[in-house]
């Protein structure tokens, strides 16, 4: 709860800018409030769901260096996290794109469901 009015705080921070705005259509600085109020209230659960979601795959990427499993140098990634797979406090080990493929793919056959860098 205290997370949400936090939330709903910061988004009445934008009301004297957006009432600046939408004054000359008409709406008065309470109208403004309540609206900021409500797209808070809707907003929350939608930024919560983005950020908090395993639905969205996260990757770490470093534009050059060696491959933790084959040692050949080029650019590298790592899945950190997707459906089912959280290696965010794990060592990390970054692959080339072969080895990564090679990787997802036995994801991929142990049921994770991983989209990206499988080509």
């Amino acid at each position: 709860m205290k997370r949400f009015l936090l939330y709903l705080f910061r988004w009445q921070l934008s009301t004297p800018i957006l009432w600046v705005v939408v004054r000359n259509l008409g709406a008065g600085i309470w109208s403004t409030v309540a609206a900021n109020l409500i797209g808070g209230a809707i907003f929350f659960w939608v930024d919560r769901f983005i950020f908090t979601s395993y639905a969205v795959e996260v990757w770490q990427f470093k534009d050059k260096g060696r491959c933790d499993r084959c040692g050949r140098e080029e650019s590298l990634w790592r899945l950190v996290r997707a459906a089912n797979y959280d290696r965010r406090d794990a060592r990390p080990v970054f692959l080339c794109m072969d080895c990564s493929k090679a990787k997802t793919d036995a994801l991929r056959a142990q049921g994770y469901r991983i989209r990206g860098k499988s080509r």
